[in-house]
């Protein structure tokens, strides 16, 4: 019993040496003043220390354990990289498996064409009977049809550089876009081309060989574009949204040099404002090819 009595003391006496307050004050050495203090107890500073060391634990495993730190780990690292060799030497094994098999398959052949040993049984001579062409009968589908009549209505562009080009006759160009005419050529307005409207991001393709003379950019027109051609013909293309030629390329007929836009003052809505010029006198595009 005394014994008993005892350890219950001990531990009583522990209990209430842990549950002692103590005041840890922070003092300031030159002028002793107090900084700030703060109690506590033995018990709390246990309870604080296990729970900073658990939280310590857990953060250290998830770091180490779904983060790339843990290719930092001398095991880890060993595992991932014999892993990965293993990988890739299944793989080229299964390729040279492959391969080996096709090898002996190819020497077999070999083998039995040099032997005379062609199995025939499985050859199908019938589809070497000749077949008349005059009694094969041709219908023409429906859309073959839309197709022969779109490319009927495009334009027929000139491959001949030196056809048409002396001043007494007239040129055949690449028309530079496909659209609707929204405003025609009329000098009175002081419009010398014509407007024409087209899809966004459409493609404006120069209407003859010839070499930029100006890519620049206006607050009035936007992105503006120049050709100059042969025979002093001046094709103008403006309100581009981008130009994909600059000052002194060589243009081919039909070449996209820009892209269709509503860039500059003038501009409403995404269409190409046309100008042709020959001697410094504004020309009709319309007289020469068909926008729509």
């Amino acid at each position: 019993m005394a014994k008993n009595k005892d350890d219950k003391n001990g531990r009583d006496k522990l209990y209430k040496r842990l549950r002692n307050h103590y005041k840890l004050v922070i003092l300031n050495i030159d002028t002793f003043e107090e900084r700030f203090s703060f109690l506590l107890t033995p018990l709390n500073v246990i309870v604080l220390s296990g729970v900073t060391f658990l939280l310590i634990s857990i953060s250290a495993f998830a770091l180490l354990g779904w983060t790339p730190l843990r290719y930092y780990l001398p095991d880890y690292a060993e595992e991932v990289r014999v892993r990965k060799l293993a990988i890739e030497t299944a793989l080229k094994a299964d390729s040279m498996e492959l391969e080996l098999s096709q090898r002996d398959e190819y020497i077999n052949n070999i083998r039995l064409l040099v032997e005379g040993r062609v199995d025939t049984s499985a050859y199908d001579a019938s589809a070497l009977i000749e077949v008349d062409p005059l009694e094969i009968e041709y219908t023409r589908s429906p859309e073959d049809s839309l197709l022969r009549k779109e490319i009927e209505r495009e334009d027929l562009l000139n491959l001949n550089p030196s056809f048409n080009r002396d001043s007494k006759t007239a040129y055949l160009l690449f028309p530079p876009i496909k659209g609707t005419v929204m405003d025609r050529f009329n000098v009175q307005r002081n419009h010398f081309g014509v407007d024409v409207a087209a899809p966004k991001d459409a493609s404006i393709k120069a209407v003859d060989d010839g070499t930029v003379i100006i890519a620049s950019y206006t607050a009035e027109t936007g992105y503006i574009l120049q050709v100059q051609h042969d025979n002093d013909l001046i094709s103008v293309y403006k309100h581009n949204s981008s130009l994909l030629k600059k000052e002194g390329d060589k243009v081919r007929a039909g070449e996209p040099i820009a892209i269709i836009g509503e860039t500059g003052e003038y501009s409403s809505g995404p269409h190409l404002h046309f100008e042709m010029w020959r001697n410094g006198i504004p020309l009709n595009p319309e007289t020469f090819f068909s926008f729509e």
